[in-house]
């Protein structure tokens, strides 16, 4: 087998390429041709425009001069977490190791399992990176009008900074696939890192829209100059003011200089050496990276223990066959990783802006429980519909028509997923709710109200959750289209059913009558009042998306 990587790589690119079919290689030298008339043409064209619309390119230049050494290195931070983390979100969400225990036992080696693994994904992000790169690059390079030469280094050093980093993400998915390969639940666990680690990649994304001024000023310091990606950035930027083409002095070069603190021939020099320092150690740990052994992660092993605290209060309290159906359920969806997971992931997507903005902003220091309401109001909603949307209802056909062929079986597993639900829910709204108190200082009335505002908004997404699965279940399938309509329906529904209070604000403000009920109406009890809105309509069409989801489920059609 000559070239075993380039096989590999091959077979990998075809299965990336399958909806084209016979046109791949067409339709990809087309895609590549757009990209490079899209970063040389189309983006200074636009770009150009837009903010010569805005505001002159002369009134800016000094603004966008000053801010570049900063801003490249944020935004390479970006471009490094994106490369580094999603790829591997994407291949932790199904464990497939069987194809290199087939490459293994026919003397491949793990180094072109790796290189194969790693040239099969390239083009697609490379053509991620080759579009959306000059949104970034571009107003910088026209700012300092940068000569052809240097547009082309430029271009030159993000393609081995991309290259770099999706080689690092490819080696870790490797290993970490390898590992949770060897593991009877390595695919439940693998789902589950797949939730966090895209947490992880939101966070600093979360912190430079909130703290852009801050995070420049951090990423300046000398700790920072430690980091790859600022090498990589700094570079980026010596490029551009070294090939710039409106006539720097040596005084405005040497404050570039002062800022940038290496010279261009050290951030190069450690660029590189990073490079080659990664594939050289990588390689060679390659060997180590496959572990993979037969036995048990082969079988599906459920180990059953004592059930805790809650489930038996749930039985003393519900000793009838609800109770029961109430106690499978609640172990059959707690004891999966994954869905554990999706409730961490929504607590913190929840908890990080009211945190972030209190950390860098002034933002929330004399908020009252409109105010509240109004700027978090939303993230209670994520809370309650994403741990509980798509997975984690039905396994498959046979467990479905199992329920269809009990007794109101439809109707009585729905409810107790709800009585699930609205269990989970008490915890979820206490960390939630607790942390905005904390965070936002809130006083004892409005404390106790957004803890009832916060439940009632998270058990109706949850109802919304339930009652969109339940109306198209997907059966654990996180590929199919019916997870992707049920995820999209699951988060818009009850977001748009919490801007019913926005809307009748904005309606009583147009036409007066805000004046006249806060004059009958005492202010906190009209606040109170205006709270409601939102979390009574969503508690009404979580409803009937749960009326509505029990007959769809009940049809022997579905």
């Amino acid at each position: 087998m000559v070239r075993k990587w380039f096989h590999i790589a091959k077979a990998d690119f075809y299965v990336l390429t399958s909806g084209l079919r016979n046109h791949r290689r067409l339709y990809s030298v087309a895609f590549y041709a757009l990209g490079i008339v899209w970063a040389v043409y189309g983006a200074p064209l636009l770009i150009d425009g837009v903010l010569n619309a805005i505001m002159p390119m002369s009134a800016i230049r000094a603004m966008l001069m000053t801010m570049f050494p900063g801003l490249m290195r944020s935004a390479m931070m970006v471009l490094w977490i994106m490369l580094l983390l999603f790829p591997m979100t994407k291949a932790l969400e199904e464990i497939k190791i069987g194809h290199w225990e087939i490459f293994l036992s026919n003397n491949v080696k793990t180094r072109d399992i790796l290189m194969g693994s790693f040239l099969g994904g390239l083009p697609l992000y490379g053509l991620v990176t080759l579009f959306l790169a000059p949104l970034v690059i571009t107003p910088f390079i026209l700012a300092f009008k940068v000569s052809l030469i240097g547009v082309a280094l430029i271009y030159t050093i993000l393609v081995l900074t991309v290259l770099t980093v999706l080689w690092i993400s490819n080696f870790v998915t490797a290993a970490v696939q390898s590992k949770l390969g060897d593991s009877s639940r390595g695919n439940d666990i693998a789902k589950a890192l797949s939730f966090v680690i895209a947490f992880a990649g939101i966070l600093p994304i979360y912190g430079l829209m909130l703290a852009a001024p801050m995070m420049t000023e951090i990423l300046g310091t000398d700790v920072f100059l430690l980091l790859p990606f600022t090498w990589s950035a700094d570079v980026v930027s010596w490029i551009a003011i070294t090939f710039n083409g409106i006539g720097l002095t040596e005084y405005e070069v040497a404050f570039f200089g002062t800022i940038l603190q290496l010279d261009l021939l050290v951030s190069a020099l450690l660029a590189c050496a990073f490079s080659v320092a990664i594939l050289v150690l990588t390689l060679g740990a390659a060997g180590r990276v496959f572990t993979i052994t037969a036995g048990a992660r082969t079988e599906r092993i459920t180990t059953v223990g004592r059930e805790n605290f809650i489930l038996r209060v749930v039985r003393k309290l519900s000793s009838d066959s609800f109770g029961t159906l109430l106690v499978v359920n609640m172990k059959d969806y707690f004891r999966k990783a994954q869905n554990l997971s999706k409730m961490f992931y929504g607590v913190i997507l929840a908890i990080v802006l009211p945190i972030m903005m209190a950390l860098f902003t002034n933002y929330g220091t004399e908020m009252n429980l409109i105010d509240v309401i109004s700027s978090f109001g939303m993230m209670f909603a994520m809370v309650g519909a994403f741990p509980f949307v798509g997975t984690g209802f039905l396994e498959s056909k046979d467990q479905l028509w199992i329920i269809q062929s009990a007794p109101r079986g439809a109707s009585r597993f729905v409810k107790s997923r709800l009585v699930m639900a609205a269990i989970a829910d008490v915890f979820l709204t206490l960390i939630v709710a607790a942390t905005m108190i904390f965070v936002l200082g809130l006083g004892v009335v409005d404390a106790l109200l957004l803890l009832g505002f916060g439940f009632m908004v998270v058990i109706g997404s949850s109802m919304v959750a339930i009652g969109v699965t339940a109306r198209n279940p997907n059966y654990e399938d996180t590929k199919s289209p019916a997870h992707q309509a049920n995820m999209m329906m699951a988060i818009m529904i009850p977001m748009f059913a919490m801007m019913g209070s926005i809307l009748v604000f904005i309606f009583l403000a147009v036409t007066g009558l805000d004046v006249v009920l806060e004059s009958n109406i005492e202010p906190f009890v009209f606040q109170v009042l205006f709270a409601l809105i939102g979390p009574v309509v969503l508690l009404s069409v979580g409803s009937i998306f749960v009326i509505s989801g029990i007959r769809s489920l009940s049809s022997p059609d579905a």
